[in-house]
């Protein structure tokens, strides 16, 4: 069997130390989270739980004919709700994150 020049033998090491990198990447990205989604998801928290809040305010203020009490309430619930569910999601976050 004839011997393999030793200029080749430098290339099949490199491209196995890139392939041996291209897997560590993906399976780090698998797990984590990319900073644009978290940012993503935080807003989509926060604006869908005052969104939620102001519509049922909204509905109770048709409904019993009040002024606008009941909007500014449970717009103010829902505030708080949404930022409730950020705090979850983050802890949800930081918890995968460190678990690498």
């Amino acid at each position: 069997m004839p011997e393999i020049p030793q200029d080749i033998q430098e290339i099949d090491k490199r491209i196995k130390a890139i392939k041996a990198q291209k897997k560590e990447i993906k399976n780090n990205s698998k797990d984590g989270y990319s900073q644009a989604a978290i940012v993503f998801q935080m807003a989509i928290e926060l604006v869908s739980g005052v969104f939620v809040g102001a519509a049922i305010g909204y509905i109770l203020d048709e409904m019993f004919d009040f002024k606008f009490i009941c909007l500014l309430i449970f717009t103010i619930f829902g505030g708080i709700a949404g930022m409730v569910n950020v705090i979850r999601y983050l802890k949800k976050v930081d918890d995968r994150t460190e678990g690498k």
